[in-house]
């Protein structure tokens, strides 16, 4: 397939369709094939020899890695500006680090080629997973705060009909309403530590990235859970057959809700681990890229590129499920 596409790129340049074209116009225009026949021995010979000599393979991966940058920036314009500050400057540590590693691979670019290409690959997975990252991490925020309007509303006695929708995004709390019923502070800010606009930007570590997720999704899950035993309590009051379909209905929604928390969270986690194993890959291959030959490299690398693209793919079956978030969160 590769030589097939260098032939056919070949026989596309500019160079040589004005060639052919020339050699057509001037057969046509003094009524002589031999022009015409020329061209065509010259363009046999040309697709002979050509597309095989070192000269066009380099100018062959010169236009593809200028594509890839192009279509990088493209992506960046996008995606970089919904980030926040930190992952921001995350991505831009990892283009240095690549600009690093271009510097020292000069004395021999061939040979170090295929490991460029794989680190620009992880470039472009590590913006795509970013944004992902900001788009579910935005969504449990936005439980998290449906949870705390909830808990203020109870606090405050104001009763919801049992047969009420419980899923309804409340608005945002203020900050004074993230306080317990008893009056004592919430473990759980409205916001994910890395969100305060007041706090330093400094870079938040995995750990804490992941404290975060699995404390608000604990705490969301809690939620329905009491939500789920109240409805429960109220099954067992022996309600009317009408009643008794909407409790179970609720209980239901309820009980998918607590599932589809804990699957963002897992996928959360997984995309924030997924963003630290590119930044160390590309932080280990600056290290070693003068002690190591290019096929050791590649061997990590690739590891590395197999399981972003089994992230890339499980993110794809998730499309129905990001398009309802985009829409919840509009």
């Amino acid at each position: 397939m590769a030589g097939k596409n260098r032939y056919l790129d070949a026989l596309k340049e500019n160079y040589n369709t004005v060639g052919i074209a020339t050699a057509v116009a001037l057969s046509a225009a003094f009524l002589n094939p031999l022009p015409l026949v020329a061209g065509l021995i010259a363009e046999a010979a040309y697709l002979l020899v050509v597309p095989d000599t070192k000269w066009y393979a380099e100018r062959l991966a010169r236009r593809s890695d200028a594509d890839v940058e192009r279509r990088r920036q493209e992506i960046k314009a996008r995606t970089l500006p919904t980030l926040r500050p930190e992952m921001q400057a995350r991505f831009a540590r990892l283009e240095e680090m690549r600009r690093q590693i271009d510097t020292q691979a000069q004395d021999d670019k061939a040979w170090f080629r295929e490991v460029l290409r794989k680190l620009d690959y992880l470039l472009d997975k590590f913006l795509m997973f970013a944004g992902k990252e900001a788009q579910f991490r935005d969504y449990l925020q936005s439980l998290r705060s449906e949870v705390v309007t909830e808990r203020q509303r109870g606090a405050a006695g104001v009763n919801r009909p049992s047969g009420s929708r419980s899923g309804s995004l409340g608005r945002a709390p203020r900050r004074s309403e993230t306080e317990d019923a008893d009056g004592r502070r919430s473990p759980f800010n409205d916001r994910a530590p890395d969100f305060d606009d007041h706090a330093p930007k400094a870079k938040v570590s995995p750990d804490v990235s992941d404290r975060w997720a699995t404390e608000t999704v604990t705490e969301i899950q809690k939620h329905y859970a009491e939500e789920r035993a109240r409805v429960t309590q109220a099954l067992e009051d022996r309600p009317d057959d009408d009643t008794r379909a909407v409790l179970e209905k609720r209980a239901d929604v309820l009980t998918r809700r607590e599932e589809f928390a804990g699957k963002i969270g897992k996928i959360l986690t997984n995309l924030q681990h997924q963003l630290q194993l590119v930044e160390d890959t590309f932080g280990l291959i600056n290290d070693e890229i003068r002690a190591r030959s290019p096929e050791q490299i590649l061997a990590d690398i690739e590891e590395v590129v197999l399981g972003t693209e089994t992230m890339a793919s499980a993110l794809e079956e998730l499309a129905p499920l990001e398009q309802m978030i985009a829409r919840v969160g509009e």
